[in-house]
């Protein structure tokens, strides 16, 4: 029986990228923002997740309410390597709240 025509996806995690020292390029189609990351920081932050699905993720820093972001991993060319400023990751801070019960 033949296989049903359907759009198979194949999940590409972040270490894959890291392997083959690709790049992660996140663009903001409204306010045309653009930053390159490296895999291993975004690992840190969001684990080994397919690269998809940090679209659902990501968030502008400009403002939030912008949208879904277009993420794609990307090899950088010559030329683009050139002028290309990749954003490290120093430090993850973690805020905590108090929650507070009367009793």
């Amino acid at each position: 029986m033949p296989e049903t025509y359907a759009p198979k996806r194949k999940d590409f995690p972040l270490s894959n990228l890291n392997d083959s020292m690709r790049l992660v390029r996140v663009r903001c189609a409204y306010c045309k923002r653009q930053h390159c990351y490296f895999p291993s920081d975004l690992i840190q932050i969001f684990g080994d997740v397919d690269v998809d699905s940090l679209a659902y993720r990501m968030k502008c820093e400009s403002d939030p309410a912008h949208g879904l972001l277009n993420v794609e991993a990307f090899w950088p060319t010559g030329e683009e390597a050139v002028n290309l400023r990749i954003r490290r990751l120093v430090a993850i801070k973690i805020q905590r709240i108090p929650v507070w019960r009367e009793e």
